[in-house]
């Protein structure tokens, strides 16, 4: 077992703004696993100090796979606001897993629960953490389809949609809004199905020149940031390969 020190070096490791990496930190720890970081910090989530699991939940949010996605549940289910709040946070490597994103819709449609905490849960699923993975585990899609059918969570999720690449399950997903949504709604979700997409403008911060491209040309989606852009220009700015052959074997 690592120590709780060790743990915390670690955990300045993943999210320290200094260049010390994960290598190196492992490496001034003597190279424990991969299942003796889980084990440790699973055994921390046990314990009664809050900041301790918190501190467990950081960690676990670097690892992956079915062992460690226990120690997030464990965390969505935790009693203390803050350390279900970082657990949410941590959950993005684990949205493959139904156990979690069943527990984040429970968080989510929980009337007692705080809304702060609910709005994350939805954000967690239909947000940034969606964007970022640019498409959708088929545990996540099952979710959205049912929060959907809540007029309040429709918005949210057809802006996470409108948002990600074009594969396979997002388009059911937005064809369902075609079919079934109001006028805006199918307005918004055909336009991604053919040929655009939205992006907030900070993702493209990298580019500069299409920045100005986007500004000068593009139209606003929503506030001042989000702008439609065609599926060919958000390939071509951001360096990417088309959806259909990122999904090819």
């Amino acid at each position: 077992m690592l120590s709780m020190e060790a743990l915390r070096q670690l955990r300045q490791a993943y999210f320290s703004s200094t260049s010390i990496t994960e290598a190196d930190m492992l490496a001034q720890l003597g190279q424990p696993s991969r299942a003796e970081i889980i084990d440790s910090a699973l055994a921390g989530m046990q314990s009664p100090d809050r900041n301790v699991r918190v501190l467990m939940l950081r960690v676990l949010a670097e690892q992956s796979g079915a062992q460690a996605m226990q120690g997030i549940l464990v965390g969505l289910h935790d009693p203390m606001r803050r350390v279900r709040s970082v657990a949410i946070k941590s959950s993005s490597h684990y949205l493959e897993f139904p156990e979690i994103t069943n527990r984040l819709q429970a968080i989510i449609t929980d009337e007692d629960e705080k809304r702060k905490i609910r709005g994350q849960a939805l954000g967690a699923l239909a947000g940034h953490d969606m964007v970022m993975m640019g498409s959708v585990t088929e545990a996540v899609a099952e979710t959205l389809e049912t929060l959907a059918q809540s007029q309040q969570y429709r918005w949210q999720i057809l802006f996470g949609l409108v948002r990600l690449d074009l594969t396979e399950r997002v388009e059911t997903l937005l064809r369902a809004f075609v079919e079934n949504g109001s006028k805006a709604e199918a307005i918004m979700a055909t336009r991604a199905l053919y040929g655009y997409r939205v992006v907030h403008i900070d993702q493209l911060s990298h580019n500069p020149a299409a920045q100005r491209d986007v500004l000068q040309s593009c139209e606003l989606a929503a506030g001042r940031v989000f702008y439609w852009i065609t599926r060919v220009q958000y390939d071509e700015f951001t360096g990417q390969q088309p959806a259909s052959m990122r999904e090819s074997p």
